[in-house]
């Protein structure tokens, strides 16, 4: 797993405000916590992404004598954004979603994650402990995906498999993606398995090789691209892929494009659903 650092200088070159601070002392944190860490920084900067877009982001990693503390804190979105409304600050909290699995996540290995609002933008704070108890850490599952159990080989097996459909996704006819569904349990599974996080779209550049590109695209594409999204035009002599912004079913979302040329990313745009 990648350091929060080069997570956070992803984040800033796709063009987002972002300051790390580092304090206490120099020494690695516990795989558990390290872990544990970066999931609190990585779904904090999604949340500030979708929710406060124009704001800035502030990172703190504390390291204690037997606990670290993580705060992450955004400011006020931009006056204007278009993502700025109810739940992007004061207000409910955004990403509920996300940060319930998140404070579960951090539960588990004993720590404890408040989310709140703060000075009209968002803070999130979690405080992970040195020492986990193993029935603790077995119970999240972490331990066995970091030791090749069952868990880590499902999700080698999950990662081929998300690298094999976005080949495929290029290979194949673009009019391939609009086959008539007989239900509605499936069409609903593929726009859930089909969301692209603002934050890994982010994280993707132009010019980016498709293996490095591929760990961060979701289950599958997204296959009921509107008609008039999928004329727009495409960059001459690109395949391109299609994936949703957002997760929600009833509301129409931006759509990411993803066009490659050859084995790299061409191009990345946001089309309007």
């Amino acid at each position: 797993m990648e350091p929060v650092e080069e997570l956070v200088a992803r984040t800033r070159e796709s063009g987002v405000t972002v300051h790390l601070r580092r304090e206490g002392p120099d020494r690695a944190l516990p795989p558990l916590a390290e872990r544990s860490a970066y999931r609190v920084v990585q779904e904090s900067l999604t949340n500030a992404i979708k929710h406060a877009p124009g704001s800035t982001v502030h990172v703190s990693i504390a390291r204690q004598a037997d606990r670290t503390e993580v705060r992450v804190t955004n400011t006020a979105p931009r006056t204007g954004s278009p993502s700025a409304g109810p739940g992007s600050a004061a207000g409910r909290a955004p990403g509920h979603r996300g940060l319930a699995g998140l404070r579960e996540r951090v539960r588990l290995i004993g720590g404890t994650l408040h989310a709140a609002p703060r000075e009209g933008g968002f803070e999130v704070l979690a405080t992970l402990p040195d020492q986990v108890n193993p029935e603790r850490a077995g119970s999240t599952g972490e331990l066995r995906e970091r030791t090749g159990s069952e868990s880590a080989q499902r999700l080698a097996a999950a990662r081929r498999g998300a690298r094999l459909r976005f080949v495929a996704a290029f290979a194949a006819p673009a009019g391939f993606a609009l086959v008539a569904l007989a239900s509605c349990a499936l069409p609903a599974h593929q726009l859930t398995t089909c969301v692209l996080r603002p934050a890994d779209f982010a994280a993707v550049r132009v010019g980016q090789d498709l293996d490095e590109v591929v760990r961060f695209l979701p289950e599958q594409e997204f296959r009921y691209v509107p008609d008039a999204v999928r004329a727009l035009p495409v960059p001459p002599g690109t395949v391109c892929a299609y994936y949703r912004s957002n997760g929600n079913l009833l509301d129409q979302v931006d759509v990411y494009r993803l066009c490659c040329t050859g084995s790299r990313l061409a191009a990345k745009d946001v089309l309007p659903g």
